[in-house]
Parts: C-alpha cells; sequence; structure tokens
C-alpha cells in the first residue's frame, strides 16, 4: 500500500495549519490582555502550536543542523511537547481555581529529565518511533504519551464540560466545541503513536501528519472564533455609521450645538479600533436623538396627524410606516427650522417603542434614513392637509437619552 499521497497531503495540511494558528495567536495576544483566564488558555494554545511547529518537516531540518540537542532524533521535540502539556495542564488547574504551578512543572522537569537519560542509557535514539529496533514496551514512549494524555485529556474534557453548560451564548459555546474538538484530536494522535509501537503498520504512521493538522486547524478555529465575531461586529458598525452618515450631516447642519466631537475622515474612521467605532456609533446615535427632541419642537401636533394620514395613504409595508412617519414630520421641521419659524414645545409625549439595545436605535434611524429617499416621504409638503386628529398607534417614536 502507497501511503506517500497520503503523508504528503497530510504534511501540507499541518504545515499551513501551523501557520494558521500562529498568525491568530499573534492576533489574539492584545485581546487577553485583561482576562488571566483567556490569557491561561491562549498559553496552553501556544504550547500545542509549538509542539505542532517543532514536528514540521522543515522546522525539524533547521533544529537537527543548529542544535545539537535536537539531532537525538526527536528528543527536543518530545520534551518541547512535555513542556506544552504541562502549559495545558496548568490551564486547566486555574480554571478549576485549583491552580498548584509546582504540581505541574516539577513533575514536568523529572520527566523531561527521565528522557534525557532514557535516551543516553538503555534507550538509545527512542525517539525515533517509526524506527522498527524501538520495542513495543519502550519506556521512553510510554512515557511520552502518558504525559501528553494526563496533560491535553482533561482540557479536552473541560471545554465540553463548559460548552455542554453554556445554554444562552452559542457562539462561546461553538468555541468551547471546538477547543474540546482539537484538543481531543491531539489526545487521538498520541494514541495512535501508542496503536503504532503495538502493531507497526506503515501506513499508520503515514496518518501522523494528517492528525497533527487536523489538530492545528481545530485549534486555530477556535481560537479565532473571537475574531471573526470583532470583525463581523465591527463591519457591522461600519456600515451602519456609513448610511447614518446622511441623516447625522443634515441634523447636525440644522441643530450643530448636538454635535459631541469633530467627525473622523473616511481614512481615519476605517483605522479606528472596534472598541472605537462602537463608541462612535454610540455618540452618532445619541447626536441624531437630540437632535430630534429639538426639531420635533418645530412642528406642531396636526403637522404630526397630518404625516401619518399621508404615510398611511401610501400603502407601504408595516415595518416601514414608523419610520416613514418620522421622516416625514423630519422634512417638515428641518423646513421650518431653515425658514427661521419659531420653536415651540411640542406636547406629544414621549414614546419608547424602538428598543433599548443601541442596535435597536440605529436600526430605527436607518429606517429613517431610507424613508427620506421615497417618493411618498419628499411628496409630503406638496400634499393637502388633513383634519388633524390625537395620534394613533404610528405615533413616531421619540427616545430620550439617558
Amino acid at each position: 500500500m502507497n501511503t506517500d499521497p497520503l503523508y504528503t497531503l497530510g504534511s501540507d495540511i499541518e504545515l499551513l495549519g501551523a501557520v494558521a494558528l500562529w498568525l491568530v495567536i499573534f492576533l489574539r495576544l492584545r485581546t487577553v490582555r485583561r482576562s488571566r483566564q483567556q490569557q491561561m488558555l491562549l498559553l496552553a494554545v501556544a504550547g500545542i502550536a509549538g509542539s505542532i511547529t517543532v514536528y514540521l518537516d522543515p522546522v525539524t531540518a533547521v533544529l537537527n543542523r543548529s542544535l545539537t540537542f535536537a539531532q537525538s532524533c526527536g528528543l527536543f521535540m518530545n520534551a518541547w511537547g512535555v513542556l506544552s502539556s504541562a502549559l495545558i495542564l496548568d490551564f486547566v488547574l486555574a480554571a478549576m481555581s485549583r491552580r498548584r504551578p509546582w504540581l505541574v512543572y516539577g513533575p514536568m522537569l523529572i520527566t523531561i529529565a527521565a528522557l534525557i537519560t532514557l535516551n543516553s542509557t538503555i534507550a538509545p535514539h527512542a525517539g525515533c518511533v517509526t524506527a522498527e529496533v524501538v520495542p513495543w514496551y519502550s519506556p521512553f514512549w510510554w512515557l511520552i504519551v502518558a504525559a501528553h494524555l494526563v496533560g491535553t485529556l482533561p482540557c479536552a474534557v473541560l471545554c465540553a464540560r463548559y460548552a455542554l453548560r453554556t445554554r444562552g451564548d452559542r457562539t462561546l459555546r461553538t468555541g468551547l466545541v471546538l477547543l474540546a474538538a482539537g484538543f481531543a484530536s491531539s489526545c487521538v494522535f498520541w494514541l495512535i503513536v501508542l496503536a503504532f509501537l503495538l502493531t507497526r503498520p506503515m501506513w499508520l504512521g503515514a496518518l501522523f501528519p494528517l492528525n497533527i493538522g487536523i489538530t492545528a486547524w481545530l485549534m486555530t478555529a477556535g481560537t479565532c472564533l473571537p475574531l471573526v465575531l470583532t470583525a463581523h461586529r465591527t463591519v457591522r458598525t461600519t456600515l451602519t455609521l456609513w448610511r447614518l452618515r446622511p441623516l447625522w450631516n443634515d441634523l447636525t447642519t440644522a441643530v450643530p450645538h448636538v454635535t459631541l466631537a469633530k467627525p473622523l475622515t473616511p481614512i481615519s474612521a476605517l483605522l479606528d479600533s472596534p472598541r472605537a467605532a462602537h463608541l462612535r456609533l454610540y455618540r452618532q446615535v445619541i447626536e441624531i436623538r437630540d437632535a430630534l427632541l429639538i426639531l420635533q419642537d418645530y412642528v406642531t401636533p396636526e403637522t404630526i396627524a397630518r404625516a401619518q394620514h399621508h404615510v398611511a395613504a401610501q400603502a407601504l409595508p408595516e415595518e416601514q410606516i414608523r419610520p416613514a412617519v418620522t421622516a416625514c414630520w423630519l422634512l417638515a421641521a428641518l423646513q421650518a427650522k431653515s425658514a427661521g419659524g419659531p420653536r415651540r414645545p411640542n406636547p406629544l409625549a414621549p414614546a419608547r417603542t424602538t428598543g433599548d439595545s443601541l442596535h435597536n436605535e440605529a436600526d430605527f434611524l436607518t429606517a429613517v434614513q431610507r424613508a427620506r429617499t421615497l417618493p411618498a416621504v419628499r411628496s409630503f409638503t406638496q400634499s393637502r392637509p388633513a383634519p388633524a386628529h390625537a395620534p394613533d398607534d404610528h405615533t413616531p417614536s421619540i427616545t430620550t437619552t439617558k
């Protein structure tokens, strides 16, 4: 059985997975500064990434040329693997509030010392697991397999346990499931090593790179999920800011004193951090809402009633009625403000119907901006006044900002 294609495919997946995993770890460094548990988790993932990296063929070749310790057929890689297992176990104990560094790193040092001793005495070159001369009872490899399983298996169980407990947050649950699968895949790798020692089929050895590659990509997916969500929220926030820009420009031009800060240039806005973009959207919604509260005093209840009658006659979809009514009386208010009309307190009571969240407010204001482009709204001031009546259920929402 020719296993070369399987080995080559696995090696390619392994290399790409290792590069992707290190890239995600680098991008996550900035996001975990305020969370000790997130730092420990990222350190555990970095341990796995390092363990994967030293098994890459190009890295192994460089190590063998430049590091005498590495020339002892896999000894450096396996010592690093024991270190990564200790990092993972340390994270598990920290997550359980039972962290005991001396209980983790003490046995780690003893294990590494034992591997070096075994490699140089009774089991020379035992790191070459593919060599037929390594017996199935090799203490070198049984010790390595045990060290990895002791560190990795509890982490897989811990991530799976918390994933089952997480009910409301599907994103967090997905990330934990992916991380649990990654750690479980790492456990499978060492079980494959154990099976290879016991049975020695060559095709089983060809699965090593493929399994490591699958582990790398699962860890990458679980680790980068927060980055994907942050990018999604940032894109959504940026698009909302762009859609609200015309409405914000018109309102702050009419009522300039509501502006809290000077607007950024388009290039500066694109280079903003996700947090800065969120704060800018929050500020822009406040400014628009403040301007609406002021411009409300430039229209009468009769004008708003006429706007409701005008929109009702247009047969618009239900979700467009309230934004269209607001866009109609806002058009009249801007015209009255521009013409120097008097400002009189509007007796309409504020109503809270657009939701309490920032995105609900932004979605409603975006709908108002879209409604301003409708021919039915543009023709409002040319329509004939209708008899004034009490505001009905489509009274526009003017939400006060706390």
